[in-house]
């Protein structure tokens, strides 16, 4: 049976481990989509995101694996108490190279593997700049809350927001249709202008 090296004793090692390394990203590595204001043409800019957050203690460990994958930077919290330390990659290229380490069949957790693969779904429509489309944006923001599905957003507006910010109910109210790009969260919102057939 092979065993897992504590952090204490991997730092101190020379290289990583990719199986290891995987272990350690399915437990503590965060895959995530940012949608936030932007002053270009659609008013949205979309960013993914890895994240592995650490005590702060255990910077050295995420040098190592900052090392290993060639991408983000570590950042403490606190930099007065450093009670933990992050390592964060956001530029496209650094995620990439982080999505193409691994495939989705290498993640034991099925959860983290559904995460991953729509991770990966969303860096390959903004390689292929479908984030500069109103379409593209709709599309990234509904996989996003799929990779969300069950955590409350306190920072990020979910796919209906995104839409009604790009998409307005009113013309469909005054229309008494649904749009195109509506999903379920808002209906009673666009229902208020009227009955819809």
């Amino acid at each position: 049976m092979k065993t897992v090296l504590p952090a204490v004793i991997l730092e101190k090692t020379q290289k990583i481990d990719k199986k290891w390394l995987l272990g350690f990203i399915e437990s503590a590595g965060i895959f995530s989509i940012i949608i936030k204001k932007s002053k270009n043409n659609l008013g949205h800019q979309i960013v993914a995101d890895f994240t592995i957050k650490l005590p702060g203690s255990e910077v050295g460990l995420l040098e190592k694996i900052k090392d290993h994958l060639q991408a983000g930077n570590i950042y403490y919290r606190n930099k007065i108490t450093k009670d933990e330390a992050i390592l964060k990659a956001t530029k496209l290229e650094e995620v990439k190279r982080i999505a193409s380490l691994f495939k989705p069949d290498d993640f034991v957790s099925d959860t983290k593997r559904k995460k991953f693969e729509t991770w990966k779904n969303c860096i390959n429509l903004i390689e292929q700049k479908q984030h500069l489309t109103k379409e593209g944006i709709l599309q990234i923001a509904l996989l996003r809350d799929l990779l969300h599905y069950n955590k409350k957003l306190w920072n990020k507006k979910k796919y209906c927001h995104v839409r009604l910010e790009l998409d307005p109910c009113h013309v469909y109210q005054e229309e008494k249709r649904l749009p195109d790009t509506c999903q379920f969260c808002f209906k009673e919102h666009l229902l208020k202008g009227g009955s819809i057939k």
